[in-house]
């Protein structure tokens, strides 16, 4: 039975780990690629593979599942806050695990250092993604931060408690095959969530020319029919509300009925944190970022005037920083006077 229950864990493992590194060959982005590593090295833990290159390989599996896990949450946070971290932090943190792991794995000693200094790290490193992103991720941050964080406590206590003859091995199998499914569950809710997906969505993409001039647009409906024919099948970022998505666009539906990819009017500030994250991405890539905004006019229903100019001015700042466009799809008739000449002044 026990056989049994360690093969399932390590084609579960296995099978979701390869299926975690598909994010990174579809989008390139680095969290995805440290992240499925650090699960695929640690598929292998619960089965204590005895090795025949005279040295104990469990030990070193442990550090280097630890150190590559470390990087996934390191390159995370940097991805979603673009705050630079500093070098010696990139360069400690994962040696602590895997310099452990190397020495105990030569000298054939007991793991119990391994797993402390990794569970010490991976504890922390779960609370920490919890309160950094969650204002990102919501709950999918949350739950995946818990999962770091009890991976890292049970790594601390297992020395002790299987050590010391508190559960035994058959035991130690049945916690492991619990953990490691309510981590892969975790796992998948992070990187395959929309956000992390539409994450990188220049790594396949976007590789047309455009002949659309860089800036502000302002333009009618009409006008903006012919000009999204030159934008089929590039990653144009849209907020829309009556028009039908364009093939190749990452689209969010602005509306007050909920629903996957929508996005409520009185929700200004996630158009601003999308937007951000598009640009950053679209810079980093060398890319030509391009946001379409529709009917800006029908957030005015659900947002005072001065807030939406306020949205308008954000999105015009990061357009220009990232050297992208912006192209706001509107009609003179819909504003007053004096609202028109506002608008028009926010974006020229």
């Amino acid at each position: 039975m026990k056989d049994t229950i360690l093969l399932l864990i390590l084609t579960v493992k296995i099978t979701t780990g390869l299926a975690f590194l598909a994010v990174y060959f579809r989008g390139h982005r680095k969290s995805a690629l440290y992240l499925s590593l650090g699960w695929l090295a640690s598929a292998t833990l619960p089965a204590n593979i005895s090795s025949s290159i005279g040295v104990d390989i469990n030990p070193l599996l442990m550090g280097a599942a630890t150190a590559l896990t470390l990087l996934g949450i390191l390159h995370l946070i940097t991805e979603e806050t673009e705050v630079s971290t500093p070098r010696m932090v990139w360069y400690s943190l994962p040696s602590l695990p895997l310099v452990y792991g190397l020495i105990e794995s030569i000298a054939k000693v007991s793991p119990g250092g391994t797993y402390v200094v990794s569970g010490t790290l991976l504890a922390i490193g779960g609370a920490v993604l919890v309160e950094i992103l969650s204002s990102y991720y919501k709950s999918r941050a949350q739950l995946f931060g818990i999962a770091i964080f009890l991976a890292g406590v049970m790594s601390m206590l297992y020395p002790l408690v299987y050590s010391n003859g508190f559960i035994n091995e058959e035991q130690a199998v049945y916690i492991s095959s619990g953990i490691a499914a309510f981590m892969a569950y975790a796992y998948y809710e992070l990187i395959y969530s929309e956000r992390f997906l539409d994450s990188g969505r220049f790594g396949n993409g976007g590789s047309a020319r455009l002949s659309l001039s860089r800036g502000v647009i302002v333009t009618t409906p009409e006008e903006f029919r012919g000009m999204s024919e030159s934008l089929t099948d590039y990653p144009v970022l849209a907020f829309h509300r009556t028009m039908e998505p364009v093939d190749g666009w990452i689209c969010y539906r602005i509306s007050t009925v909920e629903g996957s990819k929508t996005i409520s009017p009185t929700s200004l500030y996630r158009i601003t944190q999308i937007s951000s994250q598009y640009f950053r991405e679209a810079r980093k890539m060398g890319k030509h970022g391009v946001i379409v905004l529709e009917t800006p006019e029908f957030l005015k229903l659900y947002n005072d005037f001065k807030s939406v100019l306020k949205l308008l001015s954000t999105l015009k700042d990061l357009a220009y920083l990232s050297n992208g466009s912006l192209v706001v799809i509107t009609t003179k008739e819909v504003w007053g006077k004096e609202e028109w000449n506002y608008l028009l002044r926010i974006l020229e």
